[in-house]
């Protein structure tokens, strides 16, 4: 599931035209941070990377955003969660692929390994199937639904990810996340599927307090070393 792609990156200010089309990545320079954007078949990002309690004067505040059109029918949700349910009953994880086409989504299930632990791609190529997803999906069998450390290491692209988790259970879990080049944003899952509210999985994104983080290694401390 390895993406290696590099991004086309961009620079701009919240005063400027955002991107309408492609997938570059553009930060942004806002007046309350900076902030990402990205665009998509079928999903516009913005997101903020660094937020800052100090207003910089001059340049408009920006919100966080993200668009799914259309929102994808809660029917393949559903589809998915029955196959994560028939997988689980050998304890094995299932991986899954969103395609956005001429305003459509549909579902598609890769050929995969599969194992209790992780589900790897098998097929590669430009005409493989991750190669343009837009959402993927993979199941934790019974385990909770988050974001491994073996996910943060295999998601580096620029799409919607998620993990299902408890899914034999009467609580199911999901949990959504946007990846932009290990830039990370969970997202309520009603924000991407075509879900009411008192949907019957529990949503992990809106407990985890739908979090802005990045998945690169952490920072080293640079005024520290500087006054060492």
């Amino acid at each position: 599931m390895s993406e290696t792609d590099k991004p086309l990156i961009g620079y701009a200010t919240a005063a400027d035209s955002l991107p309408s089309s492609g997938s570059a990545l553009t930060y942004l320079l806002a007046g309350n941070g900076i902030f990402v954007s990205a665009v998509r078949p079928g999903i516009k990002v913005l997101m903020p990377v660094c937020l800052s309690d100090q207003r910089i004067k001059g340049l408009p505040h920006l919100t966080p955003d993200l668009t799914v059109t259309p929102r994808i029918p809660k029917e393949l949700l559903l589809e998915v969660w029955r196959s994560c349910c028939n997988a689980c009953e050998s304890n094995l994880e299932m991986l899954f692929h969103f395609h956005n086409r001429n305003g459509e989504w549909n579902l598609q299930i890769p050929e995969q390994t599969q194992n209790p632990t992780s589900c790897q791609l098998t097929e590669s190529g430009s005409q493989a199937s991750h190669h343009h997803a837009i959402v993927e999906i993979h199941s934790h069998a019974s385990m909770p639904a988050f974001f491994s450390s073996v996910d943060n290491a295999d998601e580096t692209g620029f799409r919607i990810y998620g993990v299902l988790g408890r899914v034999n259970t009467t609580k199911p879990e999901i949990q959504m996340r946007v990846g932009l080049f290990q830039h990370c944003w969970n997202v309520p899952a009603k924000t991407v599927f075509d879900i009411e509210s008192d949907f019957f999985m529990t949503d992990i994104s809106i407990m985890s307090g739908c979090q802005f983080y990045s998945t690169d290694l952490p920072p080293t401390n640079v005024l520290e070393t500087l006054w060492s």
